[in-house]
């Protein structure tokens, strides 16, 4: 887990040099939040949309994502999808509940009252106003004859040239200072703009009530039947607004083994918006060697959202529950702060020490994390320095599946002790035959019993280098207990803020139970046109009768091999410039089985982004008196 704070701290630090204001405020996000192209781009106003499929689908999906992007912070640790807290709501309800009613009232009775200084009983100017203009205008004309002759003095070259020009200026200046007497006495100087700063006072309030007014009229229009209106509430404009289709804002970095001790080390001592009870999850990690990954800060553009009537002396607020005190971001304040970054990372590689072997991440018993991202059940070897190498599931599906939850629970009671998580969501899991106890434990799917890949093979990274075998053919053996077991870590799956579990003190030792029975089936993946191999295809295979999944790619001859114990599984084959391939299969003995599949040419891109952090945007103390 600790590395996975190095690369947010990494993160943060790069934002806070380059392109922090004042009110920003950068925080982690403990739980799995992933976003494939297909639903941040149906964030996109409908204008920038030119599939009409897509347009369709906006007006339907789009909501969801949404409220999670604009989540309201609870907490100065963290920030997480919290869809009861959202921007929405809470700024609807700040256009509801101010002022905005009673200063419509009251600015239509101070235009209705007339100024009887400014004009008289036929709506004419008075003759105090008239003559304030007259000597305004020659006070002005006097002002620019001085600045026309200042203009002159460079092009003088004799010292009696210049003398002249000075004795002329003075005299300018003396007709200045009586124009601007004769301003102020027989133009009733004071007295008229007295009567113009009160009603431009009245201007000021009809500009603030403007803005009130648009901002409210936009959510009225929002809240009427017709789903077209509706849908552009939800649209937030990305700023770049092509990082989806090219690599534009996007910078790539490594992070080697020594940097990422420093940068934990860095998070754990500042314990500065990143939650304590992160920090102290601290297990072996040794067999990393050094993170890559690429970054981007994405902005959230609103046009709907516009904070600065809020800022106006005549906005008022007198509910109980305040807005904002320009400091505390709590649940005691409506709204504290409001999310504008994402901090988002794509194609992650985890570099491992070279010892690894493929059977001790395949093991179908148990997941590999790193923080909160699933890890794929395959060891990927750099051709070019023979680096190995782990990968993130990017499979949307996948991570959101029955199966992938159970593993997740069954992860937990394996590699670390029982615990009990205060959470109100209860994952869907389906129904498969487990050990009782197993039954009796609630787990939080995103952090809780990580199996830690350093704790998971650290008995086998002195080992002697083995024979190289084909991926998942050896059989998968039970992984080893972690010698220090691994705290109990917090967030969530579900779109809820992340809870704090409560690990039971007593661990209770759960046997491992041996691997089942299965078959090394070996897929291929070819071009339907030229039978070319498809190097990359990434593949989901989830079990229908049981609660495996296998999350794997096909090297550069389209192949892979993968011990699958037996029962029925769905496969999805998916990769860019292919249309996706969903298929069944069944492992019915433990005779080796070989499958091939054939995809078909189709312009389409599969792009996932992993969301683990927000620049939220500190609110200023509202009402400002």
């Amino acid at each position: 887990m600790k590395y996975f704070v190095a690369v947010y701290q990494k993160l943060k630090n790069i934002y806070m040099s380059h392109s922090s204001m004042e009110n920003d405020l950068p925080m982690i996000c403990p739980s799995l939040r992933i976003y494939d192209n297909e639903e941040l781009e149906l964030l996109k106003p409908q204008s920038l949309l030119n599939d009409e499929q897509k347009k369709a689908l906006s007006i339907i999906k789009k909501q969801n994502v949404a409220y999670e992007l604009n989540s309201v912070p609870i907490s100065p640790n963290f920030w997480d999808l919290n869809p009861n807290n959202s921007l929405f709501d809470i700024y609807r309800d700040i256009l509801d509940k101010n002022n905005l009613k009673n200063l419509e009232e009251n600015l239509d009775k101070v235009l209705d009252s007339k100024s009887t200084i400014l004009f008289d009983a036929k709506n004419s100017d008075t003759k105090e106003f008239k003559a304030y203009k007259k000597y305004r205008t020659l006070f002005e004309d006097a002002v620019n004859k001085i600045t026309d002759h200042l203009l002159l003095f460079d092009g003088l070259d004799t010292d009696e040239e210049k003398s002249n020009w000075n004795d002329k200026l003075v005299t300018l200046n003396n007709i200045k200072e009586l124009a601007f007497s004769e301003w102020k006495v027989k133009g009733s100087k004071d007295t008229i703009e007295k009567e113009l700063t009160r009603i431009n006072k009245s201007s000021d309030a009809d500009l603030y009530l403007a803005m009130a007014q648009n901002a409210k009229h936009t959510f009225e229009a929002a809240e009427k039947t017709d789903v077209i209106s509706n849908s552009s509430i939800h649209d937030i404009s990305f700023i770049p607004y092509d990082f989806m289709e090219n690599e534009s804002g996007w910078n790539s970095m490594r992070i080697e083994k020594s940097e990422l001790e420093g940068l934990h080390s860095e998070a754990k001592n500042g314990n500065e918006n990143i939650p304590s009870e992160i920090l102290s999850i601290d297990y072996d990690e040794s067999m990393i060697q050094a993170v890559e990954v690429d970054y981007s800060f994405v902005h959230l553009k609103r046009n709907w959202f516009n904070k600065n009537f809020m800022l106006s002396n005549y906005f008022e607020w007198k509910e109980p529950k305040k807005i904002s005190d320009g400091q505390t971001i709590s649940n005691d304040f409506k709204l504290p702060a409001f999310p504008k970054t994402m901090i988002l990372i794509k194609n992650l590689k985890v570099i491992l020490d070279p010892s690894i072997i493929s059977a001790s991440v395949s093991n179908a018993e148990q997941l590999v994390y790193f923080g909160p991202m699933v890890m794929k059940q395959q060891v990927f070897v750099n051709k070019n320095n023979n680096q190995k190498f782990l990968k993130a599931v990017t499979n949307v599906k996948t991570i959101k599946s029955d199966q992938l939850n159970y593993l997740a629970r069954k992860t937990a009671i394996v590699g670390t002790q029982k615990a009990t998580v205060i959470n109100s969501i209860n994952a869907r899991t389906a129904m498969e035959h487990e050990p009782a106890d197993a039954m009796k434990t609630t787990v939080n799917a995103s952090f809780a019993g990580k199996t830690n890949m350093g704790n998971m093979i650290n008995n086998i990274k002195n080992l002697q280098q083995l024979n190289p075998v084909p991926h998942g053919a050896s059989p998968v053996q039970p992984t080893p207990q972690p010698a220090n077991p691994i705290k109990v870590p917090w967030g969530s799956w579900g779109p809820k803020f992340p809870t704090i579990p409560t690990p039971i003190p007593t661990p209770i030792p759960i046997p491992v139970p041996p691997p089942p029975a299965g078959a090394v089936v070996q897929f291929r993946i070819l071009d339907k046109i030229n039978n070319e191999p498809i190097y990359k295809c990434a593949i989901s295979i989830k079990g229908t009768n049981n609660n495996r999944i296998f999350e794997i790619e096909s090297n550069e001859t389209g192949m892979i091999s993968q011990l699958i114990p037996l029962g029925e599984y769905s496969i999805e084959l998916r990769i860019d410039d292919y249309a996706i391939l969903n298929q069944n299969f069944s492992v019915t003995s433990a005779m080796p089985l070989n499958l091939e599949y054939k995809l078909q040419r189709e312009e389409v891109k599969f792009k996932s982004y992993f969301l683990i952090g927000m620049i939220c945007e500190r609110m200023p103390r509202i009402p400002v008196d």
